[in-house]
């Protein structure tokens, strides 16, 4: 058994979420917190976790199934919140942002 200060120890989550997708729904958002949601993904080999509107990615040091033509169709035009965290998610928003953004300023030169 050790003993700790108490100005050592950080209060943890309740484990409903454990291998939280977005740590911002953490309801303790410290180090240790951060640190366990991180490593229980990465056991999973899920190596994309979002932090609010950040994604984080862990490096797993060996080519994982996770870049096919497959995946790239699973992230088509689906919302962030409808698919797990991943590359694909957040290049894809960003496209169809572009792309809104390019429809309104053709809108607006044409009225």
């Amino acid at each position: 058994v050790k003993t700790l200060k108490k100005d050592d120890v950080q209060q943890m989550n309740p484990p409903k979420y454990s291998c939280s997708d977005d740590m911002a729904d953490l309801t303790y958002l410290n180090d240790a917190s951060v640190l366990a949601n991180l490593r229980d993904r990465y056991s999973r080999w899920l190596i994309y976790t979002y932090s609010g509107l950040f994604c984080v990615v862990i490096n797993p040091y060996k080519r994982l199934p996770i870049y096919t033509m497959k995946v790239v169709l699973a992230y088509r035009g689906r919302k962030r919140t409808e698919v797990a965290p991943h590359l694909y998610a957040i290049s894809d928003n960003a496209y169809s942002n572009m792309l809104r953004g390019k429809y309104y300023k053709i809108n607006n030169k044409k009225k």
